[in-house]
């Protein structure tokens, strides 16, 4: 797994990151929803998030992607970043 921040000197440092978002795909709007997301997502790691903010910006996030490929895509990009799968997040909310 791996870790997108690392404890030093018992403070939690952020590694800068970027994601490999189809930029021309979406509007500026839609990327800081999509990147707002990605960034809850990841924080599910470390924090619980209520199970209807999560439903709730997962749908959002959705209707903005709108295809399945892109979905798959970003999951996959996300998990290889961070370690944590959009897909199975959401699967154990039901």
């Amino acid at each position: 797994m791996k870790n997108c921040g690392k404890i030093k000197n018992g403070v939690y440092e952020m590694k800068t990151k970027t994601y490999d978002i189809d930029y021309e795909l979406f509007t500026v709007a839609e990327i800081v929803k999509i990147v707002k997301f990605f960034r809850l997502i990841e924080d599910t790691k470390t924090k619980k998030i209520k199970k209807d903010v999560l439903i709730k910006k997962y749908n959002e996030y959705r209707n903005i992607i709108n295809s399945i490929a892109l979905e798959k895509k970003y999951d996959r990009m996300l998990y290889e970043k961070c370690g944590v799968s959009i897909y199975r997040t959401v699967k154990n909310l039901h």
